[in-house]
C-alpha cells in the first residue's frame, strides 16, 4: 500500500490550499533548474512520486514514506536568504507536525552558488525564527498539538486568513514554534551543494541515457540524450498549465513517468518532436542565463518569458500543423519540400524540424530580447510584473488565426499587424533569399514586415510585386500599402553573450518606420 494514503493527501491538499493564494510572487511557476531535480529525483530506484511547485520547489515522496520536501535555489553570483529560506522549510515541517503526518518529513535544500552554505546552528536558527515572534517573547521547550481535526481547523481559521507569506509565518510560530520542534527540524535538514545548470543538464542527461539507452547500437547517443531529456520535461512542464489544485492530478508517479518516456521514445510521435522543440527552447535560455550579467529583475523576466515559451510551444509543436506553422518560418529549405511535410511520417517531420535547430535558436533570440525590451520599458517592479503576466507570453504577441507562419504582432509596433521573424540568411545569402521569398509570397496573409538578419539586405520598404532578385532594394520610405512590406535588418537588437543586460528601445529602432542608422552610418 502507498504511504502517500488518502488521509495524508488531505493533510498535504489542507498545506498546498494555504499557500496557493499566497504572496503573488509565488505565480512564477517553475524554473529549468527545478525541473531538472526533479526529473533526476524520479529516477532515483526507490522513489514513488515527486510533485513540482505543490508545497516547495520539488516534493519528493518514497516508497518508505519519506517526504522530502525541497527547496531548489540557483546563485551563481549572489548569496542566499538563509532566514527566508530555512523558515520557510521549518514552517512546512512545523505544519506537518501540527496535523500529525505519519510521513517521515525531510526538509533539504538544494543550492547552487560559489561558495559553500552550511546549515544553521542552533542559535542561528533560533534567531531566525525568532524574528517572528513579539519583542522579548521566548520560544517555549515543547508544545502539545491539538487533535488533527482542531489543527485542520485553526490553519484555515487564523493562519490562513492572511495570504502574505510572512504573517502565516508569525501566525504559526507564535503559537506551535517550540524548542523540540526546531531542534528536530535542524537535525533533519539536509544541504546538498549542485553544479551550475549546464552541468546539471549534461549530468541529467547521462542518467536518463543508463535509464532509456539507445535502441538503436549505431544510432547517435547525443541526439537521443536531446530526445529523452525533450519528452522528459514535456512530463513534468505539462503539470504547470494545469488549473486542477488536486494532488492526484499535479503529482507525477514513477511507473507513469517511465511509461511515457517508453511510449514517447520507441516510435517517434508528435510528443516527441515536441519535446526536441521543448529542449531547445532550456538550451536558449541556459545559453542566455550562463553567459550574461543580468540583474535580478530581468533574470526573473527572463525566467517568465521561458517559462511560457515553453509551454507555448510545447503546444504549437503537438501537432502536425503546428509543427509545419514552425517550420514553414525557420526553414531555408524550398517550398516544395516543405508543402509535403504535413503528410509525412512523425518520423520524417521529426527529422525536418531537426534540421531547423539552429534557425529555432535564433528565432527564440529575437523574439525574447524584444519581449524582454518590451518588459523593461513598461514594467519596473515586481508587483508590476504579477499584474501584467500576459507580455512574459508569446501567445500575446503570436496572431494565432493566421496558419501560414508564426504571425506576430507586437504591440508597441507603430504600423505592421502581421509580422515575421525570418531565419538568418548566412553565406549562401542570394539562394537562401530566394526560397525565403518564394515562400513568404504564397503566405496568406502577406507579412507586413520581415523581422530578417543579414547585412546584404537593405533596411526599408519594399513590394511584393517585385521580382525575387530585387527585394533587397530600398525605395523611398512611405506609408505601408497592402502590397508593401518593410525589412527590419535587426542590428539594433543585441543577441550574442554580454548583450543581453543591455535595453533597446524597441519604439525608436525595430518598430520605426525610419532606420536609426543612417545610411552611411
Amino acid at each position: 500500500m502507498s504511504p502517500v494514503n488518502q488521509t495524508e493527501i488531505e493533510k498535504l491538499s489542507l498545506m498546498y490550499k494555504g499557500d496557493e493564494a499566497r504572496d503573488a510572487s509565488s505565480s512564477f511557476r517553475g524554473f529549468l533548474y527545478q525541473d531538472y531535480i526533479a526529473i533526476a529525483c524520479l529516477l532515483e530506484k526507490n522513489v514513488e512520486c515527486i510533485c513540482s511547485e505543490y508545497l516547495e520547489d520539488v516534493d519528493v515522496f518514497l516508497e518508505d514514506g519519506t517526504f522530502e520536501f525541497i527547496q531548489v535555489k540557483y546563485y551563481p553570483a549572489s548569496d542566499p536568504k538563509m532566514p527566508d529560506i530555512a523558515t520557510d522549510l521549518y514552517y512546512q515541517y512545523l505544519r506537518l507536525k501540527l496535523l500529525d503526518s505519519s510521513l517521515t518529513a525531510v526538509p533539504k535544500l538544494y543550492i547552487h552558488r560559489q561558495s559553500a552554505t552550511r546549515k544553521p546552528k542552533d542559535d542561528k536558527m533560533a534567531a531566525y525564527v525568532g524574528a517572528y515572534l513579539d519583542p522579548g517573547e521566548q520560544l517555549p521547550p515543547k508544545v502539545n498539538y491539538p487533535d488533527y481535526q482542531s489543527a485542520a481547523a485553526w490553519l484555515k481559521a487564523d493562519v490562513y486568513a492572511t495570504t502574505n507569506k510572512d504573517d502565516q509565518k508569525r501566525k504559526l510560530f507564535r503559537k506551535m514554534a517550540s524548542v523540540e520542534s526546531l531542534k528536530e527540524f535542524r537535525n533533519a535538514l539536509t544541504i546538498t551543494p549542485k553544479p551550475n545548470i549546464t552541468q546539471c543538464r549534461d549530468e541529467l542527461m547521462d542518467a536518463l541515457l543508463q535509464a532509456y539507452p539507445n535502441p538503436d547500437p549505431w544510432g547517435d547517443d547525443e541526439s537521443w540524450k536531446l530526445i529523452l531529456l525533450g519528452v522528459a520535461l514535456s512530463c513534468i512542464q505539462q503539470r504547470y498549465t494545469s488549473d486542477d489544485s488536486d494532488f492526484e492530478h499535479l503529482r507525477v508517479k514513477k511507473h507513469a513517468f517511465d511509461q511515457y518516456i517508453r511510449e514517447h521514445t520507441q516510435t517517434k510521435t508528435e510528443q516527441t518532436i515536441a519535446g526536441y522543440l521543448v529542449v531547445g527552447v532550456a538550451e536558449v535560455y541556459e545559453e542566455i542565463i550562463s553567459h550574461n550579467a543580468l540583474s535580478d529583475l530581468q533574470r526573473e523576466m527572463l525566467g517568465r518569458i521561458y517559462r511560457k515559451t515553453s509551454q507555448w510551444i510545447g503546444t504549437i509543436a503537438s501537432t502536425p500543423e503546428g509543427q509545419y506553422q514552425l517550420l514553414n518560418t525557420l526553414s531555408k529549405d524550398d517550398i516544395r519540400r516543405i508543402a509535403r511535410f504535413k503528410g509525412q511520417t512523425p518520423e520524417d517531420r521529426f527529422t525536418s524540424m531537426s534540421e531547423c535547430r539552429d534557425a529555432f535558436h535564433s528565432f527564440l533570440k529575437y523574439l525574447w530580447k524584444i519581449m524582454l525590451d518590451i518588459c523593461q520599458e513598461k514594467l519596473k517592479t515586481r508587483k508590476a510584473m504579477d499584474d501584467h503576466p500576459e507580455l512574459f507570453d508569446p501567445k500575446y504577441y503570436h496572431v494565432s488565426s493566421v496558419t501560414d507562419y508564426v504571425c506576430l504582432n507586437f504591440p508597441r509596433s507603430k504600423s505592421e499587424n502581421h509580422t515575421v521573424i525570418l531565419p538568418r540568411a548566412g553565406s549562401e545569402f542570394k539562394g537562401v533569399k530566394r526560397k525565403i521569398v518564394e515562400r513568404i509570397v504564397k503566405m496568406s496573409p502577406k507579412p507586413e514586415k520581415w523581422f530578417f538578419e543579414n547585412s546584404k539586405l537593405t533596411r526599408g520598404k519594399n513590394f511584393y510585386s517585385y521580382s525575387t532578385a530585387d527585394v533587397n532594394e530600398n525605395p523611398t520610405i512611405a506609408d505601408l500599402g497592402r502590397d508593401s512590406f518593410y525589412i527590419e535588418c535587426m542590428d539594433c537588437i543585441g543577441i550574442d553573450e554580454g548583450e543581453w543586460c543591455d535595453r533597446e528601445i524597441c519604439g525608436d529602432c525595430i518598430f520605426s518606420m525610419e532606420c536609426v542608422k543612417k545610411e552611411g552610418s
